[in-house]
């Protein structure tokens, strides 16, 4: 079968959902199929690529560009089947894989001095909001990766439920695995920590949405209350978020990772994994510290959390 996987960035070191479409890709191939990723930029070079462009300046002319290069792709590509993993027309399965754009206004994750009703005039999320309208409209099926984006999007574009379904994400578990107590306590003095020292874990790109700034704030309150440390991967910090560290008195409590390409080892180091996410459909990284034996804490607004 000729399927087309289509994400704006596919591969390792961009997110969750750009590690998955790697995923899949690969496997497809591996089954016999014949697989092109469709998207901005591919990191995988097992599987070929076709490039859908994105012109112009600003998000707005990038992501309109990004939806009608899709298009074409498709209309021209004569795929058997098309899977969607961004906000585009046309897929035979859309997989939600980033947050609803409705729902992340309703929730007031960003400009909370306006109502949600008026940010959703704005340009930006007017077009973003067209998207996701046009793409759940044109699918012939949607998969949800949790129950909480299911009855969301059901409820917020009146979608069937009999052609949305919930399929929780996998984790590959020859690489996520749990260590002996000697093994931790080894990773962590690697990470620099004294034996009685505990390490608490934030793994993340988009470190706002997922509650960064409220663990730090958290961890301060904790002071004089434990031995704790706080690692953060996945992000390089602003000038603003190391002067807040400074400023709740944490300079000595808190480690900037950046993107590490060893994540399990830090999940296997770690003592709890922390995501206070303001909303998440799924955060694969939850999945991928339970699977290294490490107790997650996160909310209700975290797909993961059904699990």
């Amino acid at each position: 079968m000729k399927v087309a996987i289509v994400r704006r960035e596919c591969g390792l070191g961009f997110g969750g959902a750009e590690a998955y479409c790697a995923n899949v890709a690969k496997g497809l191939k591996e089954a016999g199929h014949d697989v092109v990723v469709v998207g901005r930029l591919s990191k995988v070079r097992e599987v070929p690529w076709v490039e859908a462009r994105m012109r112009g300046r600003g998000s707005i002319a990038k992501n309109l560009s990004f939806f009608f290069s899709v298009k074409k792709v498709i209309e021209r590509g004569g795929f058997e089947c098309v899977y969607g993993l961004s906000r585009i027309p046309n897929a035979d399965f859309l997989r939600i894989s980033d947050p609803l754009h409705k729902i992340w206004l309703e929730l007031g994750y960003e400009g909370r001095l306006l109502p949600p009703f008026i940010r959703r005039f704005m340009p930006r999320h007017a077009a973003l909001l067209w998207q996701e309208r046009q793409a759940i409209a044109s699918a012939r099926y949607i998969i949800t990766n949790s129950n909480l984006v299911k009855r969301q999007l059901c409820t917020a574009y009146e979608r069937p439920a009999n052609s949305v379904f919930t399929l929780y994400n996998g984790v590959d578990l020859e690489r996520f695995t749990p260590v002996s107590r000697g093994e931790k306590q080894a990773l962590k003095r690697a990470l620099g920590l004294k034996d009685k020292e505990l390490m608490l874990l934030f793994a993340g790109v988009d470190f706002r949405r997922k509650g960064f700034e409220v663990l730090l704030r958290a961890l301060s309150r904790l002071k004089g209350k434990g031995n704790l440390k706080l690692f953060a991967a996945g992000f390089n910090p602003s000038g603003a978020l190391k002067g807040l560290v400074n400023e709740l008195g944490l300079s000595d409590r808190v480690v900037f990772l950046g993107y590490r390409k060893d994540s399990e080892m830090l999940y296997r180091a770690a003592d709890l994994f922390c995501l206070p996410t303001s909303y998440d459909p799924f955060a694969n990284a939850c999945l991928e510290a339970m699977a290294c034996g490490v107790p997650v804490v996160t909310t209700a607004q975290n797909g993961a959390a059904e699990l």
